[in-house]
């Protein structure tokens, strides 16, 4: 009797075990359909935002994105303006383009960076302000969420910091 209490005990303990390792497999999909109805969003400091125009270039596309402006009073990230280059793999080997963020018809920044074949490879991006909307420092690599240049799945993304007035602009047109 003894051995066949401890023979169903491990089982009992090896099932338990299968079920735990297997059940967020099997839940997974229900999980995300769950998260998903309920209307959470990555934060745009992470992602990006919401893309608001593309700008089809000869063999790439540039995709500007809607200015982050951070919620929280105490954020270490401040407001910024993201453009991404993508495909990547169809890049030159040095990019250099004025970009408009406001779809005003006038460039606001130009960006130029070298693309290094190396995925793994740091990048670092010269960025000149063309009007009153970006305040770029001279050389950007990754310094934080909100000024970096950085390679994402197959696309370059950078994020520019916005001039305080154009932070105050954007508050006001939302």
């Amino acid at each position: 009797m003894r051995r066949l209490t401890a023979i169903l005990g491990y089982t009992g303990a090896a099932l338990t075990v299968a079920a735990m390792l297997v059940t967020p497999f099997l839940l997974f999909n229900l999980f995300g359909r769950l998260l998903v109805r309920t209307g959470i969003r990555v934060d745009p400091v992470y992602q990006g935002g919401d893309s608001v125009r593309v700008v089809p270039r000869d063999g790439y596309r540039i995709v500007v994105y809607r200015p982050y402006l951070p919620v929280a009073p105490l954020s270490s990230v401040g407001p910024y303006a993201q453009v991404a280059w993508a495909p990547a793999h169809a890049l030159p080997a040095h990019v250099e383009d004025e970009v408009d963020l406001d779809g005003d018809g006038r460039a606001d920044l130009c960006a130029a960076f070298d693309v290094p074949r190396d995925p793994e490879a740091r990048l670092a991006a010269d960025v000149r302000s063309l009007g009153n909307k970006v305040q770029p420092p001279p050389r950007i690599g990754r310094q934080n969420y909100g000024l970096l240049i950085a390679r994402a799945n197959d696309r370059i993304v950078l994020r520019v910091p916005l001039s305080k007035e154009e932070a105050r602009r954007a508050r006001a047109a939302r």
